[in-house]
């Protein structure tokens, strides 16, 4: 909500953007050996950051209570227990019974675990975002006492994950121009004070309050720089890997750790406030339809993805490149969008969207 007390829908059409490169992302029909379909994986890259970016904004935006806090967090952790609960059964009718013991399924559905014959690996993000909200509380408190605290904060954050991993990749190729073994100075990750698994996504949230409060003094020709120079870096970084710049069904490695993908991620953020919502009726529904069911199309679109590649998606292979998987990105979630709003009417399962 902005200070006016309206929503602002510049950040829902930036979720609404995300989450279709996320289902892009996952879906990848693509032509392996073309470099556009290669570009627009680079992108997706950034699909989760720019999430991150948003849910700070919105945070440190908005008034603050601790009770509120905590059962935005119990009844995420809810929905994610019961989501879990529905992939279970679903993939359980679609290829049969999953293989594990009562102590695996109660690890699956309660602790965070994975399960052979369920496709949950991309829940991590709901892990990722628990991990935040239960840190967001001490982020608001020294933004709030001395913002010199947060930008310590960043630094450190930004120390420990971006900066690792850009390191590590230059002191390779400097050791492999030299014909010399690289030191690994992700070992540093050791002593890294906050999770070294979640703490990449700290950064983000705080970077996006951050963005946030200062986007109308930011010049509008910076956020296409920032995306031209993330898109290059994140070009350069998968030729490095991988010695090609064509998709080649190569993902990057650690692909939202890289400076790059902050760039890129930073100058979509900031980008999105110049576009013209108020006067174009389309921009607004997708931000009003899609943006706002952004988490139910996040928790549908593998199980659509599943039940809809041996039905559909197979059967267009002939056509495979980014075009295809765009359509098919935006049939899975309109699909999804759809299912969200109806179950949004819903009291017993509005919360779970």
């Amino acid at each position: 909500m902005s200070q006016k007390g309206q929503r602002d829908r510049t950040l829902d059409f930036l979720k609404g953007a995300a989450i279709v490169m996320v289902v892009f992302f996952h879906n990848m029909q693509l032509n392996p050996v073309s470099r556009v379909d290669n570009l627009f994986m680079m992108v997706g890259n950034t699909a989760v950051p720019c999430f991150f970016l948003v849910s700070g904004a919105l945070f440190f935006s908005r008034p603050f209570t601790v009770k509120r806090h905590v059962v935005r967090m119990v009844n995420l952790y809810a929905a994610l227990v019961c989501w879990r609960a529905l992939y279970l059964l679903f993939y359980h009718m679609l290829y049969g019974a999953a293989a594990g013991t009562l102590r695996d399924l109660l690890s699956y559905l309660f602790l965070f675990a994975s399960l052979d014959g369920i496709s949950s690996g991309h829940l991590w993000f709901i892990d990722a975002l628990l991990t935040v909200l239960l840190a967001a509380p001490l982020f608001r408190f020294c933004r709030e006492y001395d913002r010199r605290l947060v930008y310590y904060t960043l630094i450190v954050l930004f120390v420990f994950n971006q900066l690792l991993a850009d390191g590590n990749l230059l002191i390779a190729c400097l050791a492999k121009s030299a014909g010399r073994s690289a030191w690994e100075i992700s070992a540093f990750a050791e002593i890294n004070p906050f999770s070294f698994r979640h703490s990449n996504y700290m950064f983000y949230y705080l970077l996006g309050a951050e963005l946030y409060e200062r986007r109308e003094c930011i010049s509008a020709r910076i956020p296409a720089a920032l995306c031209a120079a993330g898109l290059l870096g994140l070009e350069l970084i998968k030729y490095i890997q991988s010695g090609t710049i064509r998709w080649e069904g190569l993902h990057l490695t650690s692909g939202y750790y890289w400076i790059s993908t902050a760039l890129f991620a930073c100058g979509v953020f900031l980008a999105v406030y110049h576009l013209p919502l108020e006067n174009c009726a389309p921009l607004r529904w997708f931000a009003r339809t899609v943006g706002m069911s952004s988490l139910g199309v996040f928790y549908l679109h593998i199980p659509l993805i599943s039940l809809l590649t041996p039905l559909l998606f197979e059967k267009m292979t002939a056509y495979n490149g980014w075009l295809l998987n765009l359509s098919e990105s935006l049939l899975i979630t309109g699909i999804a969008v759809a299912v969200t709003w109806l179950c949004r009417k819903i009291p017993l399962l509005r919360r779970m969207f």
